[in-house]
């Protein structure tokens, strides 16, 4: 086997990148093969570089250069994010994508995030993970509800958030709408949003410009960790009708985050989630899709040992099951699944 890497880009994809066939990782395999096994060629989107999906996509294609026909190669470019990634599934510029539950149903439908909707999209494997939409309000014994800080402690928050279209600002700005703190609101009373990088947010808070801090995150999320390692926060907890509203509005689970996943955070705190889901298109053939989900679903430990938020990561818990993928099981899937006697 041999490894190339080059790297091309980090964090949210603009719309410009859904174009471009950009490489970072290029697995080429060398495993013996029957003479008429053709050649697979995969691009895996995931997120930028240290980021989980990054780290699960490398560690895929590690795992299935012993099940592709020689000569086959997968590409793991550090580009794209939960949103951008359906996009360039259904488009044909990627073959495999990590995404969010609640957004793939967005994608399907076409709703919230996207104008049309993307029908060619099918699951593969979901529930890989939890991931917990967070809030990191600086200082510590601030008031921990959501909307009362806002209200009663901080009307003029200034409020950091990644990059515009990344999933974590546009679901950080959901809730925020919904807890009476939205954009425009905000700047009325004086407050403001900056969108920017992980080392903008990081910066906004050691110097204490930065108020409030809204991301998607596993456990071990490493900017998320730093945050709160390096400065005083407080994990804001949002209402159960702020909760209930995010389910009902966007498609959003509620997920507890447990007390000391990070630095600083003493309590249970319940707050809107999800669960990454791997997808494909219809145009993933169902050999290969049988083949990937075989792969993934009986070489758990190595995925395990990849990743702190994969640890409690099996297959036999559901992850064919429609609220662990947001999308309808691809054929090749559904097969080894009914194989396994999960489903019929």
């Amino acid at each position: 086997m041999k490894t190339f890497i080059r790297s091309i880009g980090r964090g949210s994809a603009p719309a410009s990148w859904l174009g471009v066939a950009a490489l970072a990782a290029t697995v080429a395999f060398t495993a013996p093969q029957t003479a008429t096994a053709q050649p697979t060629h995969l691009t895996i989107a995931s997120f930028s570089q240290g980021s989980s999906w990054y780290v699960y996509a490398v560690n895929l294609a590690e795992l299935l250069r012993d099940v592709l026909p020689a000569g086959s190669t997968i590409d793991t470019p550090p580009i794209a994010g939960g949103l951008a990634n359906p996009q360039l599934v259904s488009g044909g510029k990627a073959q495999l994508g990590f995404g969010m539950a609640a957004v793939g149903n967005w994608a399907l439908e076409g709703k919230i995030g996207y104008k049309e909707p993307l029908k060619n999209l099918r699951s593969l494997v979901g529930g890989l993970d939890d991931y917990f939409l967070v809030t990191l309000a600086r200082g510590k014994g601030v008031s921990e509800d959501l909307s009362g800080y806002f209200t009663k402690v901080n009307p003029k928050a200034h409020v950091t958030l990644l990059s515009r279209g990344s999933i974590g600002s546009f679901a950080g700005q959901q809730m925020l709408e919904l807890a009476g703190a939205g954009e425009k609101e905000l700047a009325a009373r004086g407050g403001n949003y900056e969108f920017g990088t992980f080392g903008m947010v990081k910066n906004r808070f050691a110097a204490g410009t930065g108020d409030i801090f809204v991301q998607v995150a596993t456990r071990g999320h490493p900017g998320v960790s730093e945050i709160a390692h390096n400065t005083d926060v407080t994990f804001l907890a949002p209402s159960d009708e702020l909760l209930a509203k995010m389910r009902d509005q966007f498609g959003w689970d509620s997920k507890v985050l447990p007390k000391d996943t990070f630095k600083g955070q003493d309590k249970d705190v319940k707050v809107p989630g999800t669960t990454t889901v791997l997808f494909a298109s219809t145009d993933l053939s169902d050999d290969n899709a049988y083949k990937i989900v075989k792969t993934v679903c009986e070489k758990t430990d190595k995925l395990r040992a990849a990743h702190k938020a994969l640890a409690k990561f099996d297959c036999v818990n559901g992850s064919w099951k429609i609220g662990a993928t947001g999308l309808p099981l691809h054929d090749g899937a559904a097969r080894y699944y009914k194989e396994r006697g999960w489903i019929k």
